[in-house]
């Protein structure tokens, strides 16, 4: 395949990607703004994608929105999604118990991709939108996921990867990374602070199957100043036993009465 080839897949896909974060559609200006592109450039690659089905078009609002085909994909998965049907309660309970947004998180090879998310009910939070891709070596949720990488696939990672800074925050240094990974695999939980958004702390634990592997992670975000020292166990606790719930429901097994009691609660993990 071509480079040039590779760039218009590219782009289709940043369009499908943008139509999907606002199921009201977008006019063709907003589309131009929001994507950086010339105007005939975000029109033909409309005109292709409503010509297949995957992007729709109203002509009495003049909005473009997901296609019909695109759409039922996504039911089709969504049906198939057994991970966020069974782990909802789990994810309920953890919004709830801390007023924050609660997120379910898989690793989709080198990203960490949102799977469900509730959003907190206070006026100032954070947000996690459906779809959202992180990379594995930034936020909790990440750290969480990889620390299910062997330590030889970890190094194939950390080889293969540019590790760019998302703030002045993210991990960048392998070296560090790593501890960060050794770290998350001892307490069981990761937190992170500001690596992917500047105000925002991340608390993570996984979840496993009957094996023991981890198949996704339960995570909350939540504004800087929402948690100080004080608060930062309790929520610890909260995750984690959102995550044991989470592992019950998977696997079949009592739900534990109560989280392990973190070993760490300052800094990250």
């Amino acid at each position: 395949m071509s480079t040039d080839t590779i760039a218009v897949l590219d782009r289709a896909l940043s369009v499908l990607r943008v139509l999907a974060l606002r199921p009201e559609g977008y006019s063709l200006p907003e589309l131009v703004e929001e994507l950086g592109l010339p105007k005939s450039t975000v029109r033909r690659f409309l005109v292709t994608l409503a010509g297949h089905g995957f992007a729709d078009y109203d002509e009495e609002r003049q909005r473009y929105t997901l296609g019909v085909l695109i759409l039922g994909l996504a039911a089709g998965i969504a049906q198939q999604n057994v991970i966020a049907v069974t782990l909802h309660p789990a994810l309920e309970r953890l919004q709830r118990e801390t007023q924050e947004t609660a997120s379910l998180w898989i690793r989709v090879r080198f990203s960490a991709l949102c799977l469900s998310s509730i959003e907190s009910p206070q006026f100032v939070r954070t947000v996690s939108p459906l779809g959202r891709s992180i990379p594995l070596y930034a936020s909790a949720h990440s750290k969480v996921l990889l620390t299910q990488l062997s330590d030889a696939e970890l190094e194939e990672y950390l080889a293969a990867t540019d590790l760019q800074a998302l703030t002045p925050q993210t991990i960048t240094d392998p070296a560090a990374v790593r501890q960060e990974i050794r770290e998350a695999r001892e307490k069981g939980y990761a937190v992170s602070i500001g690596e992917v958004n500047d105000d925002a702390v991340g608390i993570a634990a996984p979840v496993t199957d009957q094996t023991g592997r981890i198949i996704a992670c339960l995570s909350i975000t939540a504004p800087a100043h929402r948690v100080d020292d004080r608060r930062l166990p309790t929520l610890i606790s909260s995750v984690l036993d959102a995550a044991a719930m989470g592992t019950a429901r998977i696997t079949g097994s009592r739900h534990p009465a109560s989280a392990t009691t973190p070993r760490s609660s300052s800094g990250r993990p």
